[in-house]
């Protein structure tokens, strides 16, 4: 009895031995392939002869953050160059600190980056296969990257014009009674989603100074109108026709002829300056947003000679979040919630565009973090929502349509 105990256990061990070897060889996101930070061998040379470089490397190794470690790194690595430091174990381990951070986050560009630096001081074949299976990921993800050359910016459209002042979001939970059905703690979870979403858009805002932000809360059900055909489950792939027809479903259970009419009535009770629609099934799905454009141009008179003026009549804009309401999905939740509202303020995918893949990497337009708070607003999108007046350099063009 005993030895089948030990026998049985043994195979348990076996296989949770097993299951830990297939996630550390081969998830992109696992770290243990980095060394941990080398010491200085000769600790009293290096502080007598690169003192500066010996406080910078000692604020590394003592930082509390992930944060704080990668500002000291960075001033340490310019300190080496600065002062002439060239020990490359030691800067090496600096910059594959970094990498091993960086994949932490997601941010892999950022961690290839620093390996190729790593690489290039001491060569070692365990980092070449990481980085190889990193790329091998990046070019699954970027499988659209090379579908727009140009970037195209619509701000000051729709009931969301500019992502500032009073904005109402009205949180419309689709449930058909069937495929996408809403229990109240789902609802409730999602609602905490919403505010930590927020909380990280107005800690944004703030980078820009941008400060007058205040959010508006509303929650609706669109479930069954007996006088309705229930609408159909449509996905990012369905036709533009049978998206519109859902949404126009969606609007007259609402008691709208569409969702424009809708979200403006409920932005006038507000009394707000934005308009803001979620539309969220609780499906597996790809999230996607429609995002008003101008609809036409008008030439001005202004400052002593004629202008173009874009101007839009459009309303129609809205988020479909299909997000499944699950504790494993967190992550992807709120990075669908605060990567969609961006859309219909103005703001572009970045993960589509030609040229990019090096660009604003850790824009919530581009690619995704695996925590929302490492996810940044960078001044393209802020361009777009209208946190900054003028679009910053880009290695392709911003258009406004």
């Amino acid at each position: 009895m005993a030895s089948k105990i030990v026998s049985n256990l043994f195979w348990i061990f076996a296989f949770f031995c097993f299951l830990l070897f297939i996630q550390t060889d081969d998830s992109p996101h696992s770290t243990d392939s980095f060394p941990e930070l080398k010491h200085p061998v000769e600790d009293q040379k290096i502080s007598d002869n690169f003192p500066q470089f010996a406080l910078t490397y000692d604020l590394v190794l003592y930082a509390q953050t992930d944060e704080d470690k990668l500002s000291a790194i960075d001033l340490a690595l310019k300190t080496a160059k600065k002062v002439g430091y060239k020990d490359s174990d030691i800067l090496r381990s600096l910059h594959l600190k970094a990498a091993k951070i960086h994949e932490s986050r997601w941010h892999f560009v950022y961690a290839l980056q620093s390996m190729n630096f790593a690489q290039s001081l001491i060569y070692d074949k365990k980092i070449e296969r990481r980085m190889a299976r990193l790329r091998e990921y990046l070019n699954q993800v970027e499988a659209e990257r090379s579908l727009n050359d140009d970037y195209i910016a619509t701000k000051g459209t729709g009931p969301a014009k500019s992502f500032r002042g009073k904005v109402l979001v009205a949180y419309v939970f689709i449930d058909d009674g069937l495929k996408t059905r809403w229990s109240n703690k789902d609802k409730q979870r999602t609602k905490i989603v919403l505010n930590s979403v927020q909380g990280w858009q107005e800690d944004r805002a703030r980078e820009y100074n941008i400060t007058d932000i205040e959010f508006i809360n509303k929650s609706f059900v669109a479930s069954r109108n007996p006088t309705l055909k229930k609408p159909k489950s449509i996905s990012f792939k369905s036709s533009n026709e049978e998206i519109d027809l859902y949404v126009q479903a969606v609007a007259r259970s609402l008691g709208a002829s569409s969702i424009g009419e809708f979200i403006e009535t409920q932005t006038v009770k507000a009394r707000a300056e934005q308009g803001v629609v979620i539309l969220h099934s609780n499906l597996n799905e790809r999230s996607f947003a429609n995002r008003c454009g101008f609809t036409h141009r008008q030439k001005v008179f202004k400052n002593g000679h004629y202008e173009t003026k874009l101007i839009s009549n459009c309303k129609d804009e809205y988020v479909m979040l299909m997000e499944q309401v699950k504790h494993n999905r967190w992550d992807k939740m709120h990075y669908a919630q605060a990567h969609e509202v961006m859309h219909v303020f103005g703001a572009a995918d970045l993960y589509n565009i030609k040229n990019a893949s090096d660009y604003a990497v850790t824009d919530i337009m581009n690619f995704q973090s695996k925590n929302l708070a490492h996810s940044r607003v960078e001044p393209i999108t802020a361009f777009a929502i209208g946190w900054r007046y003028r679009p910053p350099e880009a290695p392709f063009q911003v258009l406004e349509k």
